[in-house]
Parts: structure tokens; C-alpha cells; sequence
């Protein structure tokens, strides 16, 4: 419960604090899809009541529950609080302590401090010292806009003896177990991510806006009008919420490293600018009457998306390769852009806002059974199943230049690996000598003697390679995408058998 292990592996590329949720879970829940995914799930509603909580705050409950359900319909959030990384609980962290920190500020409620500089203290546990970054840039940009003291107003000196108690117990002994722990956590995850192409992340700098827009759908049709019908200045809450989706997009962006799920953040205080807008529209003219803005907004909405589903319904030449490339999705594409298409109409016969929450409703719906849809390809689950399925006593699995979390979760096993760049390596240096690593692959055909059964994980490329370093039989198991699951050894018979009895393919090269 110390240091979290990885392939029973030190691995400390992030703090523990999501890990010790899931090692929570298994133990209550046992070791499912399900408790693995619930610290996501639950991290993802707190974001959605936490946008309650502040719209209720600026303006109100109406404001509070409609951004609420902008949130929690915005197809990005929806899928990210379905998947096991670390950004949705980083986000609900993040977004919990800047949120109360600046009511602390803005409304002169200073008990909320403690709370505020305890949600960071659980960010920094979550993925490190990122969320103070953050926190003290947006704080201080709104500060220095309104002309107050801008380190003063929210520099509590009790507020660091606080993030201190909660995270540097951790972080102290995780540097006495591994004295070179800061060096790594500070100098190549965080400023090597953020300064170099050293993790292989580089993106453009735009590379957030689709992001954000593909995030926030179909929201974030609407983000144009709702961020220019006002200045921000007038409304000092409207301000704070510029600068802190700003803020957040601003720093990611010129960053050296960039991933689609470090924009997570800024999606809270979009959808309730989001949500102020549609609701103050709506209480000062009713039907949309008053606004030529939305009114154009929408038709241009209703306009894209009839065009799209008639481009889906008779395509040209040039779009038929698109829709191949999509073939997963397809089963989704007519009910989703017959909804897309519907929602905008509708609200424009309607005049309610109401309707486009339920057509973003439907729109989320449809997320979780396009996750489905592709994981069939894409998730490792088929074939960690399958490992499991025909596992014997004395077997391995050794990852053949390749490596998969996933197979590891869904087979229960344990990788050995023929030496490559993984995020195992600085477990490895941690460890020191340990037989899960060939150097060469003369030792792993060392290795693979001494066992009767080996299972291999390799790309399909490799294949002919790997045969050429281990004469003999090897025997076809599972496919995934690009990737293969095949066994080796005099005991691989009874997996062949056991695969044609599953009407799977087996045996030579060509059989997948």
C-alpha cells in the first residue's frame, strides 16, 4: 500500500493516491471491471454535483442543476469517467479546491480555505504538484484583475502547513525507500513532460481546441454564443470562469507533452457559462425571442447536421473511405445524427431549453454503446480471457517486444518481458536484478526451456521474427487489432485443442 507496483514493479511515475481508491475497491467489491472503474465513475459525479453546487452559488439553483446536466452530457465527460486513468479524479480535485477558493474570495467566506487547500492536498496525491500550478495561476489572474493583492488574497500560511501534513508523509517515505524518487517525479515526469518531446506527447499548439470542441459535443456548438453574448467583465463570477477554463487551456497548450484528457478541467466552467447563458436567455426573453444570436446558432446547427446525415444517407466518393474507417461505429451513426439533427430543430419550433437537454441526453446515451462498440477490437479483455481460460500450472507469459496492462488485469498473470522501453523501466532500475527482463533473447529462449508452456504477446509483424529465435510448434490463441496471443511448448497441444473445440483458429501462420 506504500509504493504502488506495477507488474510487481515499483511504479512511481505518479502518486498513489487513485491507486490506494482501486486497491479500496477490489477489496470491498472483489476484482472486477466494475470496482476498477468506480473511482472514475465516482470522481465524474462529484465533478457533475460539484457544477451544482457553484452555479447554485453565482446565480442560483435553475443555473446550478442546468449546468449540471450540460456536464454531465458532454460526450467527452461521459467517456472519460468510464475509462481507469488518473484525470477525472485529478479534475475533481482540481476543480473542487479553485471552485471553493474562490467563493473564499469572492464572497468573504474564509472556512472554505481549509476545504479548498484540502481538495488540492488530494490532487497532488492524485498526479503531483500540477494542481497547485494551476490553482495559484487562476487565482492569481482573477486577483490581479480586480485589482486586489494578488499573493495575499489567497496565500494562507496554515492552508501549506495543511497541503504538507496530507501529502509530504508520502512523499518522504516513498524518497527514503528510493532516494532517487524526487529526481524522477519532478525533473522527467513533470518538467521533462511539460519542457520536453522526451515522453512523445508532442502535438501542435491547437491541438486543445478540437480537443475541447470534441470534449464538450454537442455543447460545444453552442460555446461560441454563450462565451461572446457578454463582456465577461460586467459579472465578476463570469470572469472568474473565463480565466479558469483559460487558464487550464493556456497551460496545457504550451506544453511540450499534451494529452486529449489533460483538458478535463476546463469542461466545469465552460458548462456553467454554458448553463448561465441558456438560463439568463431564457428568464429574459422566453421562447428565445431575444436573442438573434441563439437563434442563428441553432439554425447553423440544424443546418450541419441535416447536411451530415444526408452526406451518411447518400455519401460521394470522397466520403465512403470515412465511413469505412468508422465501420465500428456505424450502427451508431444514423440514430446519432438524427438526434444531433432533431435537437436544434426542435428547440427552434419549441422556443425551450429544455430540449436541448434532452437531445444532449440522448446524445451521451449513445457514448457508452459506441465504448462497446470499439472495445471489440480494441480492448484486451477477449484476450486476457483467453489466457486465463487455457493457463496450467508452470506456464509464463512473456511480452515479445510488446506489453499490456490490460492482458495482465483480465489473465491474473504476471508479463515477462524481452527488453524494450516500457513505463516498467523505472520499476526495473528501482528492483534492480529481477528475472521478469531478458536483455537478450538468447535468455529468453533460456527461460522458455524451463518452462512446459509459454504464452507469447507479440505484434503480428513480429511473429516471424520470434520463430526464428525459438524453433518449434507455436499455436494460435487470440487476436486483438494489430496484436497476437499465441502459445509455445509441448502442453500448447492441449491449448490447440481447446481452441478448436472454441471454433478458433489454430496453428500455422496464416491461420489469423
Amino acid at each position: 500500500w506504500l509504493i504502488p507496483r506495477l507488474n510487481l514493479l515499483p511504479y512511481l511515475e505518479k502518486p498513489p493516491l487513485v491507486y490506494w481508491l482501486t486497491a479500496l475497491s477490489f477489496t470491498v467489491q472483489g476484482e472486477s471491471e466494475w470496482a476498477a472503474r468506480l473511482p472514475a465513475a465516482l470522481s465524474a459525479l462529484g465533478g457533475v454535483f460539484l457544477a451544482y453546487g457553484l452555479g447554485r452559488a453565482f446565480w442560483g439553483p435553475a443555473v446550478g442543476l442546468l449546468s449540471a446536466l450540460i456536464l454531465a452530457t458532454c460526450g467527452g465527460y461521459v467517456a472519460m469517467g468510464r475509462l481507469i486513468t488518473l484525470d477525472m479524479a485529478l479534475t475533481l480535485f482540481l476543480n473542487l479546491g479553485v471552485g471553493l477558493g474562490y467563493l473564499a474570495l469572492s464572497r468573504e467566506r474564509p472556512r472554505l480555505w481549509v476545504w479548498a487547500y484540502l481538495a488540492l492536498a488530494l490532487g497532488v496525491l492524485t498526479k503531483g504538484p500540477v494542481v497547485l500550478v494551476l490553482a495559484a495561476v487562476i487565482w492569481t489572474a482573477w486577483c490581479w484583475r480586480q485589482g486586489r493583492p494578488w499573493l495575499r488574497s489567497w496565500l494562507r500560511p496554515w492552508g501549506v502547513a495543511l497541503l504538507a501534513a496530507v501529502c509530504l508523509p508520502w512523499f518522504i517515505l516513498a524518497s527514503l525507500r528510493y532516494p532517487d524518487f524526487l529526481r524522477f517525479f519532478i525533473l522527467e515526469q513533470h518538467l521533462g513532460r511539460y519542457l520536453t518531446k522526451a515522453i512523445h506527447h508532442h502535438q501542435p499548439l491547437y491541438y486543445y481546441l478540437p480537443v475541447l470542441l470534441g470534449f464538450m459535443a454537442p455543447w460545444s456548438l453552442l460555446l461560441p454564443w454563450a462565451l461572446g453574448r457578454e463582456r465577461p467583465g460586467r459579472d465578476p463570477d463570469r470572469l472568474f470562469l473565463f480565466i479558469w477554463a483559460g487558464a487550464i487551456l493556456l497551460f496545457f497548450s504550451i506544453s511540450r507533452g499534451k494529452l486529449a484528457p489533460y483538458i478535463l478541467p476546463a469542461l466545469l466552467p465552460l458548462a456553467l457559462l454554458l448553463g448561465q447563458s441558456l438560463w439568463d436567455q431564457a428568464r429574459s426573453s422566453p421562447g428565445f425571442s431575444g436573442s438573434r444570436g441563439l437563434l442563428i446558432t441553432l439554425v447553423i446547427w440544424a443546418l450541419l447536421a441535416w447536411g451530415l446525415l444526408g452526406l451518411y444517407l447518400r455519401p460521394p466518393a470522397l466520403v465512403i473511405p470515412l465511413l469505412a474507417k468508422g465501420e465500428l461505429l456505424a450502427p451508431l451513426f444514423l440514430p446519432g445524427l438524427l438526434v444531433l439533427a432533431l435537437t436544434p430543430t426542435l428547440a427552434l419550433i419549441w422556443r425551450r431549453p429544455g430540449v436541448l437537454v434532452a437531445g444532449a441526453f440522448l446524445l451521451s446515451a449513445l457514448v457508452p454503446w459506441g465504448m462497446e462498440q470499439v472495445s471489440t477490437q480494441r480492448s484486451p479483455r477477449e484476450m486476457g480471457l483467453a489466457l486465463r481460460s487455457q493457463w496450467q500450472p508452470g506456464a509464463a507469459l512473456v511480452g515479445y517486444r510488446l506489453y499490456s496492462q490490460g492482458i495482465s488485469f483480465y489473465s491474473g498473470q504476471v508479463f515477462h518481458l524481452l527488453s524494450f522501453s516500457t513505463e516498467l523501466d523505472y520499476g526495473r532500475k528501482l528492483a534492480g536484478t529481477t528475472s521478469l527482463f531478458f536483455d537478450t533473447s538468447r535468455e529468453m529462449a533460456a527461460f522458455v526451456r524451463t518452462r512446459p508452456l509459454v504464452f507469447f504477446f507479440l505484434r503480428v509483424e513480429d511473429r516471424a521474427s520470434l520463430e526464428q529465435e525459438l524453433p518449434g510448434k507455436f499455436h494460435f490463441l487470440a487476436r486483438q487489432k494489430n496484436s497476437i496471443l499465441i502459445s509455445y511448448g509441448e502442453e500448447s497441444l492441449r491449448a490447440r485443442e481447446n481452441a478448436k473445440k472454441n471454433k478458433q483458429p489454430a496453428g500455422g501462420r496464416g491461420s489469423y
